[in-house]
């Protein structure tokens, strides 16, 4: 009887098994080419989402066969290689590392995150390990090389070619080796064709749409640039998705290569119209991406330039609500005042400075209910009845509609700093900006070159522009070209102090110093300094040497015919002159040398000589030590 039962048991089994098989080979039957065999329900449900693989990338048959082969323990074999990869390269196999990696990508050629990885951990984690330049610079193109091969497998995946563009642009053009590294890439012609093999499929050419500084030559930040064009038409064509990025950081990307080309190559000197064309061209691409038509998180389509025509909008709107119902915002306000408590309504009336701790926190809570929005005075109308409730209502509505639109792209805005990035293309595609950084390009150029008087005449011409330009823009004074002009200022300050100044207090571009240092110093500065570099500049052009030095003896409202006669005038022709001049000469006689009171004086009083001699006969006989007095001012800064 048992055996019956376990028989019956097993052909019960059986009978299940071959259902199932019967059902999975059906569900699972592949297409083929005949219209009439689209294939099994898995098959075009692949063709529906378009997730074959032979949608996804090309098909490679010693890839297929590794994971047919392990029958569905591909990820047990992942996880061992892993293994063996990290061991190797604690032990510095690195070539041994690199084909375990491509082994893994190999058996599931469809995750992202693994090339991401392990082209990061070659570029960035091996090439460190070297300290030849030229060997890193071989190990981060090994990285970029390996990220790229994963495009083969992934033609449809604009995230993977954001990811191989900042490899690319950061990489190459932000690391400790940048100058190295740009200046190999260009002429790294076996690389350019690795990387062309890879952009055929997007139509983009590395030689003709990615040209530096030198014709022919590509530049790292273009050919970035490159990959995010191919990542953003792969998503406006939907082939492709960028899952959970932000749409407003993704489309960004092809504008912003071309301003970081224009900024680096600006920095090494090719200050030309190479650099204002990039920029121009960037601010153009960077309206198009203002105007491109990009879903939110708030389930909504926005374009980022709609905020200025919203605020437009906004602004007549409200303008005409309150000239129709604004009578009514007043009522409705002291109706909230009065039924605010005792305390809060004191904390309101109190002057904000003479409030105490608990009155700010009171105020604070009371000024948000006191806030009289437009639905209010819709309120107030219906429950009075008020005559225009329903052409209030729908103005009230448009209001919040735009305003809640406007809020959303300005945090959409916020988030790339869309503004600033405007601003500063539009700034820096104009000739005065491209003068005003050639001459500080110049200017460092000339301080390298220990030429310290050429290099402070173009700095202080240079600062002139950019005082003009900052003016203009003045957006721009607390972003990332200010962090860079900063070290110019820096570079400025220690080259005064080689000759024993330092910068005014006055100094028009002393914010930006200010912001851009940790460490930052006070400019030392004396009022003498500058009455002693005003007197000079008043002096008559004369050939004769003793003239002016005579001259600044004595007030500056004396005639210039004066001086000649003055050398052997004693006390007695002083009291004889008018009073305004009596008085500033006099001065310094009665009261003591420490106590100035005119800015004229001031250079008399500081002369080294410490046998001074106080008769105004004599003092024209020590004006001709001006230049010894003229460095009194810079010792004392020097000291100071």
């Amino acid at each position: 009887m048992n055996k019956n039962k376990s028989f019956q048991h097993k052909i019960i089994y059986g009978g299940c098994m071959i259902v199932l098989l019967i059902a999975i080979s059906l569900i699972s039957r592949p297409a083929t080419t005949a219209e009439d065999n689209p294939g099994g329900m898995l098959a075009q449900m692949r063709k529906e989402y378009h997730i074959s693989d032979a949608e996804l990338g090309k098909v490679d048959p010693a890839s297929e066969a590794m994971r047919l082969s392990l029958l569905g323990l591909d990820g047990v074999a992942i996880t061992f290689l892993w293994n063996n990869l990290n061991e190797y390269q604690k032990t510095e196999q690195y070539t041994l590392m690199e084909a375990t990696a491509r082994t893994i990508s190999y058996l599931n050629p469809h995750l992202l995150k693994v090339w991401e990885f392990q082209a990061w951990n070659m570029s960035y984690n091996v090439s460190r390990e070297f300290d030849n330049y030229k060997h890193r610079y071989l190990w981060v193109k090994r990285g970029i090389e390996y990220h790229m091969d994963g495009t083969e497998y992934n033609y449809n995946e604009p995230r993977m070619m954001n990811s191989i563009a900042h490899f690319f642009g950061n990489k190459f053009g932000i690391a400790d080796e940048k100058v190295e590294y740009r200046e190999i890439f260009p002429t790294d012609r076996l690389f350019h064709a690795k990387i062309q093999e890879h952009l055929d499929r997007s139509g983009l050419d590395v030689v003709q749409n990615a040209s530096g500084v030198v014709e022919g030559n590509p530049d790292n930040w273009l050919v970035a640039r490159l990959w995010d064009l191919w990542a953003t038409d792969t998503l406006d064509n939907e082939r492709g998705s960028i899952g959970a990025m932000s749409p407003t950081i993704f489309y960004q990307y092809p504008a912003k290569r071309l301003m970081n080309f224009g900024e680096a190559i600006e920095k090494e000197g090719h200050i030309s119209e190479k650099a204002k064309s990039a920029w121009a061209q960037a601010f153009s691409e960077w309206n198009e991406y203002g105007d491109h038509e990009m879903p939110s998180t708030y389930g909504i389509s926005i374009k980022l330039n709609d905020a200025d025509r919203l605020n437009k909008e906004i602004k007549v709107d409200q303008e005409e609500f309150d000239k129709k119902y604004g009578q009514y915002v007043d009522v409705i306000y002291q109706e909230k005042l009065g039924k605010l408590p005792e305390e809060s309504k004191i904390a309101v009336e109190t002057d904000p400075e003479s409030r105490t701790d608990e009155q700010r926190s009171l105020a604070f809570e009371a000024e948000r209910s006191l806030r009289v929005s437009e639905f209010d005075v819709v309120k107030y109308m219906r429950d009075n009845n008020i005559d225009g409730t329903l052409e209030a209502s729908k103005l009230a509505n448009k209001l919040d509609q735009e305003k809640f639109l406007r809020g959303v792209i300005d945090r959409q805005k916020d988030i790339v700093a869309f503004n600033y990035w405007r601003t500063r293309a539009e700034s820096e595609m104009t000739d005065r900006n491209l003068e005003a950084r050639k001459l500080v390009f110049d200017a460092h150029e000339a301080y390298k070159d220990a030429n310290l008087v050429k290099a402070r005449e173009l700095y202080e011409q240079a600062w002139d522009k950019w005082a003009a330009i900052y003016e203009d823009y003045p957006a721009l004074r607390d972003d990332s070209s200010a962090d860079v002009l900063a070290d110019s200022i820096k570079e400025y300050r220690s080259l005064l102090n080689q000759f024993d100044e330092d910068i005014s207090p006055s100094f028009p571009l002393l914010d930006i110093l200010k912001n851009n240092t940790d460490d930052f110093v006070e400019p030392t500065w004396n009022p003498d300094d500058e009455a002693a570099k005003e007197v000079p500049q008043e002096k008559p052009a004369d050939d004769s040497e003793k003239a002016p030095m005579k001259e600044e003896a004595k007030s500056e409202e004396k005639p210039a015919e004066e001086p000649m006669k003055a050398e052997p005038e004693t006390t007695e022709p002083m009291k004889s002159e008018p009073m305004a001049t009596e008085t500033k000469e006099a001065e310094p006689m009665k009261e003591p040398p420490m106590e100035p009171k005119s800015e004229d004086t001031k250079p008399m009083e500081e002369s080294p000589a410490a046998e001074e001699a106080e008769t105004p006969a004599e003092k024209p006989v020590e004006k001709p030590a001006e230049p010894m007095e003229a460095e009194k001012p810079k010792e004392e800064k020097s000291d100071s």
